[in-house]
């Protein structure tokens, strides 16, 4: 019998079929349909044959409420299951976000992504029972930290292949049937209208070239009274300006614009959101971000001035971490 492609066992998944009417099921359904197709080109196969290889083991203990998202125990695995598992973990490097334990390997991820959750939560809604979008999720570890709360549906939007393989490693060994993961970007929330009790946008905003409209496509996205949590780069200063880098701002082509703390509150103000407060804004430092053993590339350290780390490699201000709840009004 011939296995499935990656494609069609990523279209089997159908999220949406609980909510007709609440989601543009045909819309999603076209869409998907496109992202399916990156799913099969040869250069996938560095991430999906390892991948394959892993068997479930859906009754080993796991852990989500630590610092550490953790999957099994040490000792748990045969040395031909550990080797296997290292291979396919390894095939996932660079690993952006975490920390994360698999059976006893723990991955030192570039972000220390639990300092991150540590300072959310305290602003976070009460999250039971509420559908959940984590816009750039990357490889989950905000949604396996929300389960506690016991939400009602998360989904994790990415457009990159490579973590959907991560969500594919992570269900090898516990499925829970209120996380979602799809090939989405923040384009496509127009296919959720008004569906949405909490959006998390964090690390996005300043990579899109026209914010306010990605404002305008989440505000749309959301229920009225629902919450938004987004954390951006930004530069210091208390007039509502942004920085627009003539190109590269930290040897990235990707920064877009770099507001001011009161620029962001006002964007959110104008594209309809109210009862905006900032709850963090600091400067960002190599305790937080930096190169490791699983995230093998450049970090923060390599993009600010080695004299100055007031400033990036450019000359610009180095970044400050701008983090906000606001809700739909």
């Amino acid at each position: 019998m011939q296995t499935p492609s990656m494609a069609s066992s990523y279209l089997a998944e159908d999220y949406s079929e609980p909510y007709p009417g609440e989601i543009n099921r045909e819309g999603l359904k076209l869409r998907r349909k496109e992202q399916a197709l990156l799913l099969d080109k040869s250069s996938t196969r560095v991430y999906q044959n390892p991948i394959e290889l892993i068997q479930d083991r859906q009754d080993d203990p796991m852990d989500f409420d630590g610092d550490t998202v953790r999957f099994g125990e040490e000792g748990l695995l045969d040395s031909f299951q550990s080797e296997q598992l290292l291979t396919a973990l390894k095939s996932l490097i660079p690993w952006r976000k975490g920390p994360f334990s698999y059976y006893g390997v723990d991955i030192d991820s570039e972000w220390q992504s639990h300092l991150k959750w540590n300072r959310v939560l305290p602003w976070l809604p009460d999250l039971k029972n509420k559908k959940i979008c984590d816009i750039g999720c990357n490889n989950e570890y905000y949604m396996y930290r929300m389960l506690s709360q016991e939400p009602w549906f998360v989904l994790g939007i990415d457009p990159m292949v490579r973590y959907y393989f991560h969500h594919l490693l992570n269900r090898k060994f516990y499925r829970d049937p209120k996380l979602h993961f799809d090939l989405l970007g923040v384009d496509d929330m127009n296919l959720f209208p008004g569906f949405f009790d909490v959006v998390f946008l964090m690390g996005i905003i300043y990579h899109r070239r026209n914010p306010v409209q990605t404002l305008n496509l989440i505000n749309a996205s959301m229920r009225s009274g629902g919450t938004l949590i987004l954390e951006s780069s930004g530069i210091p200063g208390d007039d509502p300006y942004c920085l627009f880098p003539d190109g590269r701002y930290m040897k990235a082509p990707g920064y877009w614009f770099l507001p001011t703390a009161s620029a962001l509150k006002n964007m959110l103000s104008r594209t309809g959101f109210h009862k905006i407060e900032m709850f963090e804004n600091f400067k960002l430092d190599v305790n937080e971000q930096r190169q490791t053993d699983w995230a093998i590339y450049e970090s923060l350290e390599h993009f600010l001035d080695a004299d100055d780390p007031g400033k990036t490699v450019e000359g610009y201000p180095a970044p400050v971490r701008i983090y906000i709840r606001a809700e739909k009004r």
